[in-house]
């Protein structure tokens, strides 16, 4: 990108004309016009222009020593560092564009996914075809804040293989969440399968629940990652280091809704068996379930 495209940019951002620049730089207007024409604008002008807009540069530019060679290979500096600058701008402007897109979309989604509620709220004979309905509807949503937020689209192991309820009824499940409303509905989709369910609000109460009961008594343990007081990783860490190798080993599912390589990897390396990504529906929940127990 060449100086006048840059000094263009920064005026337009700006909301500040050219000819304004150049009388704040004590030149005329039609010298700086000249100038910028020609790329013949010096390493003065150039700092005396970016510090007329209040530009900071994030690194200590030399000063020519005389040397024409010197004063060029610093003019350089600056004009890469300027493109460096330009394309910042351009990536965060994207960057803008794509959420402000993500949220139109992801408003119109919600609108319908509240249409498809009521509608089964209203009519309770027709309210599985409604519910069908709104599967597409929360997946949708859930792609867009999946682009939203840069996290890959497939984040998940795919589980086809379809779970019979009655193969884990009576199986007990630890449900570890800070969000009330997270357990009360898993709480739900468990119970109504026949599975026993407790709750624990962050890590320290997981993991104090678990040393307390029996060895084995917990067929699963679905765990929150990011938790106030101590969070999953931490708790899953404490439960690995317990004396006894039952309580220890109890299976741990990590159930997020960040769905980073980091925080998969960091699962993974503290000992977690299974890693889910919020909202998790009632299929993927028993699958993950009836693939450790």
């Amino acid at each position: 990108m060449k100086t006048a495209e840059i000094i263009e940019n920064m005026c337009t951002e700006m909301g500040i004309t050219k000819a304004d620049l150049a009388k704040k730089m004590g030149m005329l207007p039609s010298s700086l016009y000249r100038k910028l024409a020609r790329e013949s604008m010096t390493l003065e002008e150039l700092q005396t222009c970016l510090s007329v807009m209040d530009v900071r540069l994030s690194y200590e530019l030399e000063y020519p020593t005389g040397h024409v060679h010197e004063a060029r290979i610093s003019h350089e500096i600056l004009l890469r560092r300027l493109d460096v600058m330009g394309k910042m701008q351009e990536a965060l402007e994207a960057s803008l564009a794509l959420q402000k897109k993500s949220l139109r979309e992801l408003r119109t989604s919600l609108h319908n996914a509240v249409g498809y509620v009521e509608l089964a709220m209203n009519h309770p004979d027709d309210s599985s075809e409604y519910i069908k309905r709104l599967n597409p509807v929360l997946n949708a949503m859930d792609q867009t804040l999946a682009c939203a937020l840069g996290d890959p689209i497939e984040t998940e192991t795919k589980r086809d293989v379809a779970v019979d309820p009655a193969v884990l009824a009576g199986y007990r499940v630890l449900i570890v969440d800070d969000n009330q409303l997270n357990r009360e509905i898993m709480k739900a989709v468990l119970v109504d399968k026949g599975l026993a369910v407790d709750e624990a609000s962050n890590g320290r109460e997981a993991s104090a629940v678990v040393s307390r009961e029996m060895p084995g008594y917990y067929h699963v343990s679905l765990m929150d990652i990011e938790m106030p007081v101590m969070d999953g990783f931490a708790a899953t860490m404490a439960i690995r280091s317990l004396p006894n190798r039952l309580r220890a080993n109890v299976p741990i599912i990590a159930l997020t809704a960040n769905a980073t390589t980091e925080f998969r990897e960091k699962a993974a390396a503290v000992g977690m068996d299974d890693f889910l990504v919020k909202p998790a529906n009632s299929e993927r929940l028993l699958a993950a379930i009836a693939g450790l127990v």
